[in-house]
């Protein structure tokens, strides 16, 4: 005969098993270790405290749209500039945000920056190459 205790865990066994399999088929609450996929055409660019991550991005020629998030502390922007002209931007990134910017751009050399608060004297400033024609 089995001790209650036994009798318990071989009764509830089966069943927790089934549960186990059950949950493993259709996931948990548990964020997933796969990257959400990225609409195509869509570049993600992520703002810290004095960096853009990637810095350096290049593009096809023609309407592009940038995904920028802002993971850091502080306010930020994402400022697109041809030479001293700027092309586009975001303002008021603020922490936890994401917005996207779509914007057509011409073969040639690009930089982005933020410049709120002088955070583009600290080293947040990109390269944007576009290429085609």
């Amino acid at each position: 005969m089995l001790r209650p205790k036994v009798a318990l865990v071989a009764r509830l066994g089966a069943p927790l098993v089934g549960l186990a399999i059950l949950l493993a088929a259709c996931g948990s609450a548990a964020p997933s270790a796969v990257p959400t996929p990225v609409p195509s055409g869509l570049v993600v660019v992520e703002t810290n405290e004095y960096k853009f991550t990637p810095s350096t991005l290049t593009v096809p020629a023609g309407s592009v749209t940038f995904g920028v998030r802002n993971v850091g502390k502080e306010e930020h922007e994402f400022e697109i500039f041809q030479g001293e002209t700027v092309v586009d931007e975001i303002e008021g990134l603020v922490p936890g945000l994401t917005k996207d910017l779509t914007v057509t751009l011409a073969a040639g050399e690009y930089t982005f920056k933020c410049l709120l608060n002088g955070h583009d004297q600290l080293g947040m400033t990109g390269t944007l190459t576009v290429t085609g024609s």
